[in-house]
C-alpha cells in the first residue's frame, strides 16, 4: 500500500473564497494559494460580496 500526499487541495465542488475586503494587488497571490490543477478559477458577484470562486473541470 502507498500514500500519496497533495500539495495542493482538491475539490469535487466548486469553493468560494470571500475577498471583498482583499486588497487588489493580493488577490493575484489568493488566486495562487486557491488554485487547483485544472480547475477555473474566476471572480463572482454576489449580493454586494466578491468572491474567488474555484471550479474544477471535468
Amino acid at each position: 500500500m502507498s500514500a500519496t500526499t497533495h500539495d495542493r487541495p482538491r475539490y469535487a465542488t466548486p469553493a468560494r473564497v470571500d475577498v471583498t475586503d482583499c486588497r487588489t494587488d493580493r488577490i493575484t497571490d489568493r488566486v495562487r494559494t486557491n488554485r487547483v490543477r485544472g480547475s477555473e478559477v474566476y471572480l463572482e458577484r454576489r449580493g454586494g460580496r466578491t468572491f474567488l470562486v474555484t471550479a474544477p473541470r471535468e
